[in-house]
């Protein structure tokens, strides 16, 4: 046995400070702007269209983006895409440019993050109100990596999952992610959130515990989503940031959508209830959902994870991609 769970944070997911000491009866917020720019390097001389996409953040549960802007390039737009409602610049880049300086991209956002906390998940407790229900077929399907059967229903089977009780249900799969899952961001196919692969080896990241959290719960009919980001660090107010970080949440009737963070509750066992129902103001929300199609749809495959600069070279996905991220605080955190 791992642990005892106690009564009632290449793509790496490193979240040195963001789990700390938090009281859920006081709701705090952040105030922040948050820089990100993308550099496309290595384009053949014979290329002619370079097209670009990333990831905008929007306003949801939590969060709210203030501003926008789009500091290079001038003739950038911002989209929408129709599956999960995720925003996205993107520009084209055609011949001639001058030299591989001008294939950057910058932006700035500025962002209230609030903590969120969802009593009647604490309580594992439904509610007497009414919440209107979105649509949510989206979030009951099968992604690329995250298959609903085979050893997912093998696993679910097992555990004997509370049945009629969502609140419950989705308690008992967080406990046994968190029981059987060992934490290692170095792990040879960590982060892709390939569900085969986390059965398999039992570990991974933030990623792979949560496609695994999704897979168990759209396998008992619990519509959840994979919600993707950055982590701000609680010891600095301003620097870079070098990894994202992901979480999730699943609907509960009469609760509506409730937050967890999985990954960060097995890393730090102190704040495993706190995970469950809520998330931190410590983040930054950029998109959610998987197998993304982009707005103006993408010549390759459907985007795995869209948190970071997407880049194709006449049709083809292109590597010579880098991107840096920095943030600073701004007046009105507490």
């Amino acid at each position: 046995m791992k642990r005892m769970l106690l009564p009632t944070g290449l793509t790496v997911c490193l979240l040195t400070g963001l789990a700390e000491n938090v009281r859920a009866t006081e709701t705090r917020s952040r105030h922040f702007e948050f820089t990100y720019t993308c550099h496309i390097r290595d384009v053949p001389q014979d290329a002619t269209n370079v097209d670009l996409w990333m990831p905008v953040p929007s306003d949801c549960r939590g969060q709210r983006v203030h501003q926008v802007e789009v500091a290079w390039p001038p003739h950038a737009r911002i989209n929408r895409e129709s599956t999960y409602g995720n925003r996205m610049l993107y520009a084209r880049f055609s011949r001639p440019w001058k030299d591989d300086q001008k294939l950057r991209a910058e932006m700035r956002f500025d962002v209230t993050r609030d903590e969120v906390v969802v009593a009647q998940a604490k309580r594992l407790a439904g509610s007497s109100h009414r919440v209107p229900s979105p649509s949510l077929e989206v979030y009951l399907q099968a992604n690329h990596l995250i298959p609903l059967d085979g050893k997912i229903t093998a696993i679910a089977e097992a555990l004997k999952l509370p049945q009629g009780d969502t609140l419950k249900t989705a308690r008992a799969i967080y406990d046994h992610l968190i029981e059987t899952m060992h934490y290692n961001w170095k792990a040879p196919g960590a982060g892709r959130g390939d569900v085969r692969w986390a059965c398999d080896s039992k570990t991974g990241d933030c990623t792979d515990y949560h496609s695994m959290f999704l897979a168990l719960c759209r396998n008992q009919g619990i519509p959840a989503d994979h919600q993707f980001g950055f982590p701000l660090p609680t010891n600095r107010r301003s620097g870079r940031i070098s990894h994202f970080h992901c979480w999730a949440r699943f609907w509960v009737p009469r609760v509506g959508w409730v937050p967890i963070d999985a990954s960060e509750a097995d890393k730090h066992p102190e704040l495993l209830d706190y995970n469950f129902g809520s998330w931190t103001m410590n983040l930054l929300k950029m998109t959610h959902g998987r197998d993304v199609l982009l707005n103006p749809p993408q010549q390759g495959e459907p985007i795995n994870i869209f948190v970071y600069p997407y880049v194709e070279v006449d049709g083809h996905p292109h590597a010579g991609v880098t991107w840096t991220a920095s943030f600073r605080d701004l007046p009105g955190s507490k």
